[in-house]
């Protein structure tokens, strides 16, 4: 397959985010809310989602290791309950770019701490959740990080003239000369000077260009983030839900008989 069609292909898989529609023209996509809701998103997850990962991590570890002392069962269920609390925050940091994230836990159908165990244990819900909290982390962060390290440099690029003036970088013999340098920040490698307005206010252009299709990138990875989220946390697909509809939709199979025929017709007759 052509990289362009797999490019595709991939992109139409993607949840669509209500809240980050994409305009054709590039710079209307950069001043619509879109890239700004994005950014937080991604941003957000640095943040809350390394920390989630901490705490997602250190409870499991703690339910395993304290999961064979009768003693500390409540200790494990209530680090179920921790990891189940980070995963809840994550469903509603959604709503920055969508709408939250439903969800369906397990029912405890047992009185007591072993019920409790049982219920919070063996459903499949939890497993998910340390899937996205723990096993996934890794990726998305690189992803989360990767753009805004893409996406953050460019805006800055585009504010160049608010503020080249208020720098000071060093050259290659040592001084210290005011402006900015686009490059090796030392002054011995290739790199531009911004060190007038005139510079200040081409260089910036560049950027507004290169951020207007770069906004592109912004929304397309936290399209793809929360495309892994929805994977992961909503409720998992029922394997009978077409049986099921089969079954309530009129027919011979309906659970409902179909209503008796009435008239000269239900006994053979013919209407005149």
């Amino acid at each position: 397959m052509p990289i362009p069609s797999l490019v595709a292909s991939l992109a139409a898989s993607l949840l669509p985010a209500r809240r980050l529609p994409r305009h054709g023209n590039p710079l209307r996509m950069l001043l619509s809310p879109a890239p700004w809701r994005a950014t937080g998103y991604l941003a957000g997850y640095v943040v809350a989602g390394s920390a989630f990962f901490a705490v997602a991590t250190a409870a499991v570890l703690v339910g395993i290791v304290f999961s064979q002392l009768t003693v500390t069962l409540a200790l494990t269920v209530g680090s179920v309950w921790v990891v189940r609390c980070c995963a809840q925050v994550e469903r509603g940091r959604a709503l920055l770019i969508d709408v939250p994230i439903p969800y369906a836990y397990q029912e405890v159908t047992e009185a007591g701490f072993v019920g409790h165990l049982k219920a919070r244990c063996t459903d499949p819900v939890f497993y998910r959740d340390c899937c996205y909290l723990i096993l996934l982390h890794p990726f998305l962060l690189l992803l989360d990080a990767l753009t805004l390290a893409i996406w953050l440099p460019l805006l800055a690029g585009v504010s160049l003239p608010l503020w080249f003036w208020a720098v000071d970088c060093r050259q290659a013999d040592g001084s210290f000369a005011d402006g900015v340098r686009l490059g090796r920040s030392d002054g011995t490698g290739p790199g531009i000077w911004i060190d007038t307005w005139p510079a200040a206010l081409i260089a910036s252009a560049a950027f507004l260009v290169l951020a207007m299709y770069a906004s592109y990138a912004v929304v397309a990875a936290a399209r793809l983030h929360l495309t892994v989220a929805h994977t992961l946390l909503r409720p998992p697909p029922d394997p009978l839900a077409e049986a099921k509809h089969v079954l309530a939709a009129p027919g011979p199979l309906s659970p409902t008989p179909p209503r008796p025929v009435t008239g000269p017709t239900a006994h053979g007759g013919h209407r005149t």
